[in-house]
């Protein structure tokens, strides 16, 4: 977790808009469905209250009507133990932890960073550190009870942020597995519902071999969950998109099974994201808010992602050039960007929805998730090369109409009709529907059972936010 600057000064409500499903309809079985029910999915985004960042109140009601329903800060190790063996609550702390918990919030914390009384203000390695951090686990798990469910053990300990600049630099697998094994059967003691969660590393852990080996030195052994940083924005397209990410994903959860006897792991991603930076490595708003929801709805298809927090829920600055200050789906004032009403679309779905399949098409960049949720279908569809194109859809029940919701857009009712009067051509076919796709997931509800993609065409339009 990064050092954020922010100034807070107004809060914008935004009505949250629903997607009504028109009929009770069940969808098509499939031999290649992987029913994936959101029984325990954390929608979350990452904050700072912790140091002080944004109106408390004001923001968790603004992230309640986004339908966001987790968030993750931390309670350090240095603001709690000040004085060696002696520990304190923040205020702060306190207040942020209990009012989010109040408000239905589920709290990941962080237990990090160094304590310039252990090791000389480095991470805890001799046996005394580790000691004293486990002593202040203990405190905050007890202290916190069931306020808090989720406790994530370091964050990022393969790079060295959050260190004196003497000890900016990676730390070892090994040394980290020390320190699991130490702390994990305290925090179960204290409270035994609690999750924790090993990892915390960024993406280049994962690439660099890190992660693997502290699941292959035992990671699994001492915790409840795993948790990985996913960025991937500095890289080119495709390596940058959402659905690279999830193929990412998808490789890490399979080196997790091999280490588990072929068996899912629980699984994070407790940061993730694409800033709106004007620079070099940036996504424009409209375009980053495209990549929140296909990231959501890919989550979605695994059995054992757990939970996705999105870095994170407000702009840490004004600095328009800066990375750091543009990670946020709101602003510093808590104006929502683009991703704000796209999230406020798609949260329910994502959060209670039961994933169904991918339907297949001739068209690979063309992704059709099907889900069920209330009882109804939904489809989500976009274009995974974030080009636009025509989709055709033929149905066998062309007299129930359809509601066709862009997300961050008004939904619409549309009926079934298909008419090529541009081409001037043919007449009007009655179980045809035609849609217009880009980066942006549309959703469509309605009688979806016997609904097929008959064809995709390429329509190449200048740049247009409704399709970013």
């Amino acid at each position: 977790m990064f050092n954020k600057v922010s100034i807070i000064k107004s809060m914008t409500v935004v009505p949250l808009i629903l997607c009504i499903c028109l009929t009770e309809t069940t969808v098509a079985n499939s031999t290649t469905s992987m029913h994936n029910k959101a029984e325990d999915f954390n929608v979350g985004v990452c904050t700072h209250f912790s140091q002080g960042k944004g109106i408390l109140e004001m923001n968790i009601k603004s992230m309640k009507n986004a339908g966001i329903g987790a968030i993750r800060d931390e309670a350090t190790w240095s603001s709690i133990e000040r004085q060696k063996g002696i520990f304190v609550m923040p205020e702060r702390h306190n207040k942020y932890v209990r009012s989010a918990s109040e408000a239905g919030l589920d709290v990941m914390l962080i237990l990090d960073y160094a304590n310039r009384f252990y090791d000389d203000g480095d991470r805890p390695r001799s046996s005394e550190a580790i000691e004293g951090f486990c002593r202040y686990a203990e405190f905050v798990v007890r202290h916190f009870g069931k306020d808090v469910r989720l406790y994530e053990i370091w964050n990022e300990w393969d790079i060295g942020i959050g260190l004196p600049k003497k000890y900016d630099k990676g730390g070892s697998p090994e040394d980290y597995i020390k320190l699991l094994k130490a702390v994990y059967p305290r925090i179960k003691a204290a409270e035994p519902d609690t999750i924790v969660i090993a990892g915390g590393c960024t993406s280049g852990a994962v690439n660099k071999g890190w992660f693997e080996n502290i699941i292959r030195l035992g990671a699994l052994d001492y915790s409840d969950a795993v948790s990985i940083h996913s960025y991937n924005y500095s890289a080119g397209f495709p390596e940058r998109s959402p659905e690279t990410c999830s193929a990412w994903m998808t490789n890490v959860q399979n080196m997790l099974r091999k280490y588990n006897k072929g068996k899912d792991v629980p699984f994070y991603v407790t940061e993730m994201g694409w800033p709106t930076h004007i620079g070099k490595r940036s996504t424009t708003p409209q375009l980053s808010a495209s990549y929140l929801a296909r990231l959501y709805l890919l989550a979605r298809t695994s059995p054992s992602f757990r939970g996705l927090w999105w870095y994170d829920f407000q702009d840490d600055g004004w600095k328009a050039e800066y990375n750091e200050n543009n990670f946020g789906i709101v602003r510093p004032d808590l104006t929502p960007k683009p991703h704000y009403y796209v999230m406020a679309d798609i949260s329910d779905l994502i959060t209670r929805g039961e994933y169904i399949d991918r339907l297949q098409t001739k068209d690979d960049n063309l992704y059709v998730l099907r889900f069920k949720h209330k009882q109804c279908d939904f489809w989500a569809l976009w274009s995974s090369d974030d080009k636009t194109r025509q989709v055709i859809l033929q149905t066998q029940s062309p007299s129930a109409p359809l509601t066709i919701h862009q997300l961050g857009h008004k939904p619409y009712q549309s009926s079934w009709g298909f008419l090529d009067w541009a081409g001037r051509k043919g007449e009007l076919i009655s179980d045809r529907l035609s849609i217009v796709i880009g980066p942006r997931p549309f959703l469509i509800s309605g009688d979806l059972t016997n609904v097929s993609v008959l064809q995709t065409i390429p329509r190449p339009f200048e740049r247009d936010y409704m399709f970013e």
